[in-house]
């Protein structure tokens, strides 16, 4: 798996996260962790490139999850088992847009149900001025 990380200006800075490969449970923590940093170092929206995931797990799925609870504002010690509100946060469709997620990711996005919490485009330009 690779991450590129992109910044533009919009309103507001927004990076551009573009992932290569599958996500899965060897790299989550490191799709996780880049998000983490892209969001102390000055991006509070970000766009989520899915164009080049081949196949996202469950756990890749936690690692979505997870950085729609960063850009959402819930503190990284805080479990989503320990306050339900912030699952169901509807934050993150303010904060994070997914980008033309391929079949296999898109089904897993639907089954899962996290595609209700996040606007999901199919071109960049329109992902970035939808901030």
């Amino acid at each position: 798996m690779e991450i590129t990380i992109a910044l533009r200006q919009a309103k507001e800075p927004v990076a551009i996260m573009h992932i290569k490969g599958e996500i899965n449970a060897t790299n989550f923590v490191e799709v996780v962790a880049k998000a983490r940093e892209i969001y102390n170092n000055p991006a509070r929206y970000l766009v989520i490139d899915l164009s080049e995931v081949t196949n996202i797990t469950s756990t890749g799925l936690v690692a979505i999850h997870k950085i729609a609870l960063l850009y959402s504002g819930v503190p990284h010690e805080v479990e989503p088992h320990e306050n339900p509100d912030f699952t169901h946060s509807s934050n993150a469709r303010k904060y994070v847009r997914l980008l033309n997620p391929q079949p296999a990711v898109d089904a897993a996005l639907e089954q899962s149900g996290l595609k209700l919490f996040f606007k999901v485009f199919d071109d960049l330009e329109k992902a970035i001025r939808s901030f």
